[in-house]
C-alpha cells in the first residue's frame, strides 16, 4: 500500500532529520526497561515476604535494584536520547558511541543484579564500575545537545543536573559494595545506604522527571501554555536541598531532618504548581493523565513517609516496615506511574520515527499504540501499589501479598501491551499492533 502523499513528505523530512541519530538506540534502553519491570512486578508477590522481614538483605537488594536500575534508569536514558536530539537540530556527536554505552550498562546493570541474587559484593562493585562508566559515556554522548540550554530550560537544566547526581549514586553503589568486607568507609551501614538511596531517587529520578513533566504535559494537553518560570527555580532548590541531605547523611553532621523537610517543601510545591498547570483537579479520562494524577498522589505519601523516618529514624520494628511501604510508594507509586503515562505519549511516537528513518512501511504513533487494556493496567497497578503498601506498614504479610499479585497483573499487561508497540521497531512489515491484540481479544 502506498503511503499518501502527506505522508510519503514526513517520512522523507524524517529521514533526512534522522541522519546522524541513535534512533534505535533509546528502543534498545526501553526495550530493556520493560523487561526488568516485567521481572520486578514479577517477582513482588515473593519478594514483598522478604521485604517485610526485614528491607536490607541480598534479595531485597537485587529486587530493589530490578526497578531502579532496570527498569527506572534505562527507561530514564532512552527518554533523554530521544528527547534532546529533538530539541536541537543537526548530527549527533560521537552517535556510534550510543550502541557501546547500551551494552556497558546492560551489562553493569545486569552484573549488579545478578550478584546481588548470588551474594557476591565483588561481583557487585565490579558491575558497578561498569555501570558509573556507562554513565560518562552517556554524558560524553549527550551533553553537547543539552547544555546549550542549561539554566534556561527547566528540562535541560533538570537533566544535566540529574546526570551528575547519577554519576554520584553509580560510583558511591559501587563504593559501598567494595567496602562491604572491608570497612573502610566511616559512618553505619543504613546511614551510608540511605545517602546512597537518596541521591539516586532524589537527584537523579526525581529530578529528572520534574524536569520533563512539564514539557510533557505542555506537548499533550496545554500546547500554547508556557513552561512556568518557577519550574527552573524548583530544578535549582531540588538540587540544593538534595545535595545538602545527602551531605548531611554522608557525613554524619545532623541535621537530616531539616534537608528532608526542605526537600519535601519543594516537592510539595513542585506537586502543587504541577497540578495547576496540567489541570489535573480530578480523575482524569486520558490513561497517561491518570497515571500523572496517581503519580503525585503517591509522590506526597512518599514525602510524608521520608520526613516521618528522616526525624524517627529505622531503629524500631514499625520504621523499618514503614521504611519499605515508603520504598514501594516512591519508586512504584510516584516514580513508575510517570514513567508510564510519558510513555504511553512516546513509544509509538519514538517507533514510528525509527520505521521512518529505516524507510518501513509507514505506520502513525497512534496505529503502533496498543490502547485497550490501560484501565486495567492503572487500577490493578495502583490498587496493588496501595494494598502493598499498607500491607507492609500494618505488618499484614497476606495484605501485602495480595497487593503484590495485584501489582504483578498490572505491571505484567503493562509490559505486553508496550513490548508489542516496541518491537514494530525491529520488523519491517506487520499490521498495526493494536489492531492485532483486538482482532486476537475478539477471538
Amino acid at each position: 500500500m502506498r503511503q499518501p502523499k502527506s505522508n510519503r513528505e514526513a517520512a522523507a523530512a524524517g529521514r533526512v532529520a534522522a541522519r546522524g541519530r541513535p534512533l534505535r538506540v533509546p528502543i534498545h534502553f526501553l526495550v530493556t526497561a520493560i523487561v526488568f519491570f516485567a521481572l520486578g512486578t514479577g517477582a513482588a508477590p515473593w519478594a514483598v515476604a522478604k521485604l517485610a522481614d526485614y528491607f536490607y538483605q541480598l534479595s531485597v537488594l537485587a529486587w530493589v535494584h530490578t526497578f531502579t536500575l532496570g527498569w527506572i534508569t534505562p527507561a530514564l536514558l532512552g527518554l533523554m536520547y530521544h528527547y534532546a536530539p529533538s530539541r536541537r537540530a543537526g548530527n549527533v556527536r560521537f552517535s556510534r558511541l550510543a550502541t557501546v554505552q547500551f551494552v556497558a550498562y546492560f551489562l553493569g546493570a545486569s552484573g549488579v543484579i545478578a550478584h546481588f541474587m548470588l551474594g557476591s559484593w565483588d561481583g557487585v562493585w565490579m558491575a558497578g564500575v561498569v555501570v558509573a562508566l556507562s554513565v560518562v559515556l552517556f554524558a560524553i554522548i549527550v551533553a553537547p545537545w543539552m547544555a546549550p540550554g542549561f539554566g534556561r530550560g527547566a528540562a535541560q537544566t533538570g537533566l544535566l543536573i540529574a546526570l551528575f547526581f547519577l554519576l554520584g549514586a553509580a560510583l558511591l553503589g559501587a563504593l559501598l559494595a567494595f567496602d562491604k568486607d572491608r570497612n573502610l568507609l566511616a559512618g553505619t551501614v543504613l546511614r551510608n545506604l540511605s545517602a546512597h538511596a537518596h541521591l539516586a531517587a532524589l537527584g537523579w529520578v526525581t529530578l529528572a522527571l520534574c524536569a520533563v513533566s512539564y514539557g510533557f504535559v505542555t506537548g499533550m494537553v496545554a500546547r500554547n501554555a508556557p513552561v512556568p518560570r518557577s519550574a527552573t527555580v524548583q530544578i535549582f532548590a531540588l538540587a540544593l536541598t538534595t545535595a545538602g541531605l545527602f551531605a548531611s547523611l554522608i557525613a554524619a553532621v545532623g541535621r537530616v531532618g531539616f534537608w528532608a523537610v526542605a526537600v519535601a517543601a519543594v516537592l510539595i510545591a513542585y506537586a502543587i504548581s504541577f497540578r495547576r498547570f496540567s489541570g489535573l483537579r480530578s480523575m482524569p479520562d486520558d490513561p497517561a493523565l491518570r497515571h500523572l494524577w496517581a503519580g503525585l498522589l503517591f509522590l506526597l505519601l512518599a514525602v510524608a513517609g521520608g520526613v516521618y523516618l528522616a526525624l524517627a529514624g529505622v531503629g524500631r520494628p514499625l520504621d523499618a516496615r514503614l521504611a519499605g511501604a515508603y520504598g514501594v510508594a516512591g519508586l512504584l507509586g510516584w516514580i513508575s506511574n510517570f514513567i508510564i503515562a510519558i510513555s504511553y505519549q512516546l513509544c509509538g511516537e519514538m517507533v514510528a520515527r525509527v520505521r521512518t528513518a529505516a524507510n518501513w512501511p509507514y505506520l502513525s504513533a497512534q496505529e503502533l499504540s496498543v490502547c485497550a487494556g490501560r484501565s486495567i493496567v492503572f487500577y490493578a497497578f495502583n490498587a496493588g501499589v496501595l494494598v502493598m503498601a499498607a500491607g507492609l506498614a500494618t505488618d499484614q504479610i497476606a495484605v501485602a501479598q495480595s497487593g503484590a499479585c495485584l501489582l504483578a497483573v498490572g505491571g505484567i499487561l503493562y509490559s505486553a501491551a508496550t513490548g508489542w508497540t516496541l518491537s514494530f521497531a525491529y520488523r519491517r512489515g506487520a499490521a498495526p499492533a493494536s489492531d492485532r491484540l483486538l482482532r486476537a481479544a475478539q477471538d
